[in-house]
């Protein structure tokens, strides 16, 4: 009974997800998805899961502990730079050495929000390639922390072209957040090329 329960509850947020989207918005691109359950209770956190917008992959985490009961909304993605752009903001970049990644900016979207609150966490990081014509699996990593332990994580495994990228995943806080600081550990990592890591905080408060 407990597994017919959730699968109707998860049924019923993937349905109210896909019907409240919005529109997308300039270049971003806009990738819906399935939530379910990853907490305590029938759907205590969510995921997306699923890419649409013709690139292979998924999205995938959940929130528990401090922010069980929030959700992790869709993830929106564009193409800054074209890799030519991008090259000229890396002099020390050696095609021969084959791909690498650079996180340029990470950032939280507002650094302080109450419960209910929905906080963007916006990364924008280079992918360098030897040619135009390669395309890299990357796995973009949010964990989040509070006092020391993970509480929430959204992974996206896609594939990129060469370029600099930005993308956005919004958390939407559960009404009873547990008030502090939050941080968050952002990593892109590919395969054969190397990862890079950034941490950054945001505030919950009453």
């Amino acid at each position: 009974m407990r597994k017919i329960v959730s699968l109707a509850a998860v049924a019923a947020l993937f349905v109210s997800i896909l019907s409240g989207c919005a529109a997308q918005n300039g270049g971003m691109r806009e990738h819906q998805g399935a939530a379910v359950g990853a907490g305590t209770g029938a759907v205590g956190g969510a995921v997306v899961g699923g890419l649409l917008g013709g690139k292979r992959g998924a999205v995938f985490g959940g929130l528990l502990g401090a922010l069980a009961g929030g959700l992790v909304g869709n993830y929106h993605d564009e193409r800054e730079k074209n890799l030519a752009e991008t090259r000229r903001g890396y002099a020390e970049y050696d095609a021969a050495r084959g791909t690498r990644l650079k996180i340029e900016r990470v950032r939280t979207n507002p650094s302080a929000a109450a419960p209910g609150d929905t906080v963007e966490i916006r990364l924008t990081y280079a992918v360098l390639t030897p040619r135009e014509d390669v395309t890299v699996p990357v796995r973009e990593r949010r964990e989040i922390l509070y006092n020391g332990a993970k509480v929430g994580e959204a992974s996206v495994d896609i594939e990129r072209e060469g370029g600099t990228w930005r993308s956005v995943v919004p958390i939407t806080l559960p009404g009873n957040a547990r008030p502090g600081n939050y941080s968050v550990v952002v990593s892109v990592e590919a395969r054969g090329g190397g990862k890079d890591i950034e941490e950054i905080t945001f505030r919950v408060h009453r």
